[in-house]
């Protein structure tokens, strides 16, 4: 796909702000294991065996995306992995909002937030992951510089 100069510059735009988000969000939740693990269980939608497991292994899975796709490394595989993040968290959202929970998202810490505004910040989120998804790489990644330095190496 051929794509102009300030679409790709676009694309790298995004693809930073989301790998950051992601990563952030990562980061604020391996801090602070336990509470992560109460909104994991507040959401009530693991059987209890699986509540801490998710609750330890998801900020990591989130912190290795979010540097995968702030660096533009492995592009499709980052973008897929976001995509699938924020479609799941969308759908949780959904869920307890059809409930009527009255609960906070996780998202960045553990405030209060309304499950409304977060499910329409994972459905932008989402969208950006489908923009992104038709992108080879972005300018600036390192999927990019790696592309670039095999193709001067062939000729």
């Amino acid at each position: 796909m051929i794509l102009t100069t300030k679409v790709a510059w676009i694309g790298t735009v995004v693809r930073v702000f989301l790998g950051g988000i992601i990563g952030w969000a990562g980061i604020v939740k391996i801090h602070n294991p336990e509470a992560f693990i109460k909104i994991v269980k507040a959401y009530d939608l693991l059987p209890e065996g699986l509540v801490v497991i998710w609750g330890i292994f998801l900020p990591w899975i989130e912190l290795v995306t979010g540097l995968f796709l702030f660096s533009g490394l492995w592009h499709k595989s980052a973008v897929l992995s976001s995509s699938g993040l924020f479609l799941l968290f969308a759908v949780a959202v959904s869920i307890n909002i059809l409930r009527g929970a009255d609960i906070a998202c996780g998202c960045f810490g553990f405030n209060d937030t309304n499950l409304y505004v977060v499910l329409l910040q994972d459905l932008v989120f989402l969208l950006c992951c489908c923009f992104l998804f038709f992108f080879k790489s972005t300018p600036y990644s390192l999927d990019h510089l790696l592309s670039t330095s095999r193709n001067a190496e062939l000729s």
